[in-house]
């Protein structure tokens, strides 16, 4: 019975994976060929897209062949290299981006992550000191330290992503409410600080607040997507028909590409997409239960809720019940570095799938071994 649902488990997340991959793809040409276009290559953000997936199709499948055991023994060197190169785009004025050639490539997409597997390793080693106030003073040196980077690179998405994860991931160790509710209070507190510190964040707000206000100006965006999402109807107009994309809605290949899918595939196919993301988000969270390892049951956990609240953030600001801010929805849209990430990610979630399955098919036939005797 129970290998039969840790099985259904892996089943569940490979589909739905390779399922996003090729919707993905499919958007990505739908959503950019207009602002190809205009640098005269009508396929050249999909081209570049088509390179980045098949990188990260070949690290997932690395990860596949390899033992998830190195992340672990690794896991700290992988943090303090995605640490060192963090903060390079500040020293190359490109803000959040590192420019190799025709290619760039985001840093902090790689310390989301990275991030994560130091927590699984640190918190294993440490599990049951977990409301031991010095135990999380390490963690927490290296989550201020993360923040204030993306500060200084302006990414308030990848820093809420981040911070949610860190939050929920304590709170999966067990640490007590009293401590959580104080980890909260200090995310709460940066959160706003981080809003107050830059005025365009400051106008967002309140823009956001007065939704129905300067529908031209600073609304203009979040106004046109929902125009763009809603005129889809129940079943949409049809993929590679939408009109929101054709610069009505500013940069909706990147922050805005789930108002294209609302728009061609309808509520029929938003929903379909939001169910997949849950899919992966839920089945993750579910396995998790069945890792005998720490490591393997924190590193799972986190990855689920990264992914989960990537998603939920994206689409909240498409659908106007988040302020905007630049979160990519993971395949879909435009950048390299969240696209190989992705894949990375569920590359270790459906390695620690298979593992477990293996491991509960080979119990059962112990078992029936042991009756036969």
């Amino acid at each position: 019975m129970f290998s039969k649902k840790k099985y259904f488990l892996y089943v569940s997340i490979l589909i739905s994976t390779f399922l996003l991959i090729f919707l993905g793809t499919v958007f990505v040409l739908s959503s950019s060929f207009f602002y190809g276009l205009e640098k005269n290559n009508l396929t050249m953000y999909f081209e570049k897209h088509i390179i980045y997936l098949v990188i990260g199709l070949v690290m997932l499948y690395l990860i596949q062949k390899s033992d998830i055991k190195k992340l672990e023994k690794y896991g700290f060197i992988i943090l303090v290299i995605s640490l060192a190169i963090l903060p390079i785009p500040i020293f190359q004025k490109g803000l959040r981006w590192i420019k190799v050639g025709p290619f760039s490539f985001q840093p902090s997409e790689f310390v989301k992550l990275s991030f994560i597997i130091y927590l699984a390793t640190y918190f294993k080693k440490r599990f049951f000191q977990i409301n031991n106030l010095k135990v999380l003073t390490s963690p927490l040196i290296i989550y201020f330290l993360i923040i204030t980077i993306l500060q200084f690179q302006k990414d308030y998405g990848i820093f809420l992503i981040i911070s949610i994860t860190f939050l929920s991931v304590l709170f999966l160790c067990g640490l007590k409410l009293k401590y959580i509710l104080g980890v909260l209070g200090v995310f709460i507190a940066l959160s706003i600080l981080f809003i107050l510190l830059f005025p365009y964040r400051i106008e967002r707000i309140i823009a956001f607040i007065n939704q129905n206000s300067d529908v031209l100006g600073k609304n203009y965006q979040t106004k046109q997507a929902i125009i763009s999402l809603s005129s889809g109807g129940l079943f949409g107009k049809g993929l590679g028909a939408g009109t929101g994309k054709l610069k009505f809605v500013p940069e909706i290949h990147k922050d805005f590409v789930y108002a294209v899918v609302g728009e061609e595939l309808g509520f029929v196919g938003s929903f379909g997409i939001l169910l997949l993301f849950g899919i992966i988000v839920f089945c993750g969270l579910e396995l998790s239960k069945f890792c005998d390892d720490l490591f393997n049951k924190i590193l799972v956990s986190g990855i689920s809720i990264s992914f989960g609240t990537q998603f939920l953030l994206h689409a909240g600001v498409v659908l106007s019940i988040l302020p905007p801010k630049g979160t990519t929805l993971p395949f879909f849209s435009v950048g390299g570095s969240s696209l190989i990430v992705s894949l990375i990610s569920l590359g270790i979630l459906l390695k620690i799938a298979e593992s477990i399955t293996k491991q509960g098919n080979l119990k059962e036939i112990e078992e029936i071994i042991l009756k036969i005797k």
